[in-house]
C-alpha cells in the first residue's frame, strides 16, 4: 500500500507543473486543475496495477518500455479524441505531439523510475532536470505578459523540455537491460 501511495503522489508531482501551466495560468480555472488532478490520481492507481501486470509478463526493461509506449499512446488518443487537440484540427500542433506523448508517459513512467532502488545518479539527474525546466517554463508563462506571448512561449518550452525527458528514459531502459544481463 505504501508503494502504491508513493507511486500516485510521484505521478501527481510530475503531472502537476504541466497542469499548473495549462489549467491555472493559461485557462485560469482552479476547479479544472483540481478535477484534472483527481482524474490523474485514478489513472495512476490503474497504471500502477497495469505496470505490475506487464512486469509479470515481460522482463522489467521491456515491461517498462511497453508501459511507457502504452500510456504515452493512450494519452495522445485522449488528447486527440476527447479533448480535441489533434494536429489535424490545427496543423501547428504537430510540433507539440512529442511533448504531449512524453507528458502522459512521464506521469506514469517517472514514478517507476524514481522508485528504482539502485539508480540514484539517474534519478537525481532526471529529477533535477525536471524541476529546473518546470520552473523555467512556469516563470516564462508568469513573467512574460500574455499579449507578448508568455503563455504561448511557456507551452513551447514545456513541450520542448518534456520531449527532452526521453533522453533519461532511453538511459533508464538501457540500465534496466544491463542489470538484467548482469544477473
Amino acid at each position: 500500500m505504501k508503494k502504491l501511495s508513493i507511486f500516485v503522489l510521484l505521478g501527481l508531482a510530475f503531472a502537476g507543473p504541466g497542469e499548473v501551466l495549462n489549467q491555472i495560468l493559461a485557462r485560469q480555472n482552479v476547479q479544472a486543475f483540481r478535477s484534472t488532478m483527481i482524474s490523474y490520481a485514478v489513472l495512476l492507481l490503474i497504471g500502477f496495477f497495469v505496470g505490475k501486470g506487464i512486469s509479470a509478463i515481460f522482463k522489467r526493461s521491456r515491461a517498462r518500455l511497453i508501459y511507457y509506449l502504452l500510456f504515452g499512446s493512450l494519452g495522445l488518443m485522449f488528447e486527440w479524441f476527447l479533448l480535441g487537440n489533434a494536429p489535424v484540427l490545427e496543423p501547428l500542433q504537430v510540433i507539440t505531439q512529442p511533448g504531449m506523448f512524453t507528458y502522459w508517459g512521464t506521469m506514469l513512467l517517472a514514478p517507476w523510475l524514481m522508485l528504482e532502488p539502485d539508480l540514484s545518479v539517474l534519478k537525481w539527474a532526471f529529477a533535477g532536470y525536471f524541476v529546473l525546466f518546470s520552473i523555467f517554463y512556469l516563470l516564462v508563462a508568469l513573467v512574460v505578459p500574455r499579449d507578448k506571448g508568455g503563455i504561448f512561449f511557456g507551452f513551447v518550452f514545456f513541450a520542448t523540455g518534456t520531449t527532452a525527458l526521453n533522453y533519461f528514459y532511453v538511459k533508464y531502459f538501457k540500465m534496466l537491460a544491463e542489470k538484467l544481463q548482469a544477473a
